[in-house]
């Protein structure tokens, strides 16, 4: 089956528009945590960056999972085509 081409030229698929407006969407706290999963840290270095528990970096994650409307691996590419916008 033929995969079907996106309507955006990016290589997320994505409007970046519509990117940038879940972005902007992000409490402070949550834009560092979505930063820091999109340039790949750990939770135990994001952790210890932002200076919170595992715990509660879980519920940010989630935070921002809802958001963006996707998982935990889609967050990057969210971030990222928020960039191009």
């Amino acid at each position: 089956m033929a995969k079907k081409k996106s309507t955006y030229d990016n290589v997320f698929g994505m409007d970046p528009a519509e990117a940038r407006k879940m972005v902007d969407s992000l409490t402070p706290r949550e834009r560092e945590t979505a930063e820091r999963i999109a340039m790949g840290m750990t939770q135990a270095e994001i952790a210890k960056d932002l200076g919170i528990s595992p715990k509660t970096l879980d519920i940010f994650r989630g935070k921002v999972k809802r958001k963006f409307k996707t998982s935990l691996h889609g967050i990057p590419r969210v971030w990222f085509c928020a960039l191009l916008g």
